[in-house]
């Protein structure tokens, strides 16, 4: 019940920032405190790490600290962390999974590689508190959750070709290859799909989205 009261609070702030947005955009964007509304994204599909109707709100301020808030019918997570240097930023990830809170820390390494390629990495694990290792009910015993690694080739800007390999709870690892297409829609939205490869189901997988930048 909490997950799903989350979901629809972060949907509501997400559809109305959506809404409201190529209209009231300006040059100061919208604020909370000292940190910008910088993107919002609302995904639909199944992917890796996202399934269902999965919404993402991203802040940032001038330090360099960035919160990311994500949900889903299965998991709500709120992500803060901090850019180091050009390529780094460190994260901690804390959020609710079905029934069990849980948390953990994300490394992102994102560079240029030439004008026309990109190149991004992420390592994300996280432990659970349940009473079991499959997660069922709550507790205060610490259980392993999930490790993911992932990387990709962005390459023109468009067109991102990826890996990653999954280890959630006390499933078999899995690895996973992906596609994932964007189409720029103005200079501040766009809209995506991603098809990804899901070794141990052995199908493909798709996700399509939108996302819109809210500051300049």
């Amino acid at each position: 019940m909490k997950t799903k009261l989350f979901l629809i609070a972060v949907i509501i702030c997400a559809a109305t920032t959506i809404t409201f947005a190529q209209d009231s955009i300006t040059k100061k964007g919208i604020h909370i405190g000292s940190f910008n509304l910088t993107d919002a994204t609302i995904t639909a599909g199944k992917g890796a790490v996202t399934s269902g109707f999965d919404t993402r709100v991203d802040f940032s301020n001038p330090n360099g600290w960035v919160i990311f808030v994500q949900a889903n019918n299965d998991r709500a997570m709120v992500n803060i962390g901090k850019k180091i240097g050009k390529n780094f930023t460190i994260i901690q990830s804390i959020g609710q999974y079905k029934n069990a809170p849980w948390t953990g820390p994300m490394i992102i390494f994102k560079a240029n590689v030439f004008k026309f390629m990109a190149f991004d990495a992420m390592l994300w694990g996280g432990c659970a508190f349940a009473t079991d290792k499959i997660l069922s009910n709550p507790g205060y015993k610490p259980q392993f959750f999930m490790s993911y690694d992932g990387m990709g080739i962005t390459l023109f800007k468009n067109h991102r070709i990826g890996g990653a390999v999954l280890w959630l709870k006390t499933d078999q690892m899995n690895w996973f290859i992906s596609y994932k297409g964007t189409i720029p829609i103005g200079k501040k939205s766009k809209l995506f799909g991603e098809v990804t490869y899901n070794h141990n189901l052995n199908i493909p997988m798709f996700v399509i989205g939108y996302s819109i930048k809210l500051t300049d």
